[in-house]
């Protein structure tokens, strides 16, 4: 398989640079000190086993958890951490688990998307003014956009639930998109795909990076991820154990034996790793319940 990668100049913009980002849960540290940047144009991926901690730093990146210590900077600006904020400042993120609307239309659901690039205030809405109807007609052309971009276009009036599940990860992309983001976070976005839905999604990815879009991506697929990704960085019970290119990476004896199971020399403590694991999932179920909430 070629991949498609293209190489980023050192020299390119910084899109995000987080630096020692660390996050307890009490006593328990589920990330510890981890560095990443990725540069405008790039496709980096975050790999790790089971447990590494990957969903838990995607979390402070994204505003939905505060980190205990440590910065994430937005193109040189340090973001508030509120999940609302980072997304407006241009930053996107899809979940592991699919968060559609499922009631609602493959449309609909890219509308919402858009709610934070919209201007018209509550009144505006409300009284349906000139101002709002014109902003309503550029959002739904904007809409029609990302969907023929993912090519949902024909089933802009489909249920979300009725969408094959390729699909549904499709249009939550769009969704995603619809924000303007400048940089993409992407959850194992191939999890429980097919080996064709794998290839569209990676196809859909190179295009996304193609229109000027940052992309980091969490993947358990090596297969999709190597060729994917310009850099990809590993993760191991909290801490990033080495960066680099897809070979620089695959010839990494340590990611190897982390893979396995197996300890090697300078591997971070395995006592507390249950304990972070049931930290991490109480503190989602929090955090979604608040969300519910608001």
């Amino acid at each position: 398989m070629t991949t498609q990668t293209a190489q980023t100049p050192q020299t390119a913009q910084t899109v995000l640079e987080a630096r020692d980002v660390t996050m307890r849960f009490g006593g328990l540290t589920a990330v510890r000190s981890v560095d990443l940047t990725v540069r405008e144009g790039e496709i980096v991926g975050l790999i790790g086993p089971n447990g590494a901690g990957k969903t838990t730093f995607f979390n402070c990146l994204t505003g939905l958890y505060v980190p205990t210590e440590g910065t994430v900077a937005y193109k040189g600006t340090v973001l508030p951490p509120k999940p609302h904020l980072v997304t407006q400042a241009g930053i996107a993120r899809t979940f592991q688990n699919i968060r559609l609307f499922a009631n609602m239309t493959v449309l609909e659901n890219v509308l919402v998307g858009r709610h934070t690039r919209t201007k018209e205030g509550l009144w505006s809405a409300l009284l349906r003014g000139p101002g709002f109807k014109k902003a309503e007609r550029a959002s739904e052309e904007r809409a029609m956009e990302l969907l023929e971009f993912i090519g949902l276009e024909h089933k802009r009036d489909h249920l979300a639930r009725n969408l094959p599940y390729g699909e549904q990860r499709k249009l939550e992309i769009a969704r995603a998109l619809a924000s303007d983001p400048g940089l993409l976070l992407l959850d194992e976005p191939t999890a429980g795909m097919n080996p064709q839905e794998t290839r569209a999604t990676e196809e859909l990815v190179f295009a996304i990076r193609d229109k000027g879009i940052a992309v980091l991506v969490i993947e358990h697929d090596m297969r999709f991820i190597f060729n994917l990704c310009d850099r990809v960085a590993v993760l191991v019970q909290g801490e990033k154990l080495v960066e680099g290119t897809s070979d620089v990476v695959q010839g990494d004896e340590r990611v190897v034996a982390a893979y396995l199971g197996t300890p090697f020399e300078g591997a971070p403590e395995d006592t507390a790793l249950a304990e972070v694991q049931a930290a991490e999932a109480q503190a989602a179920t929090d955090s979604t319940t608040e969300g519910d909430n608001q």
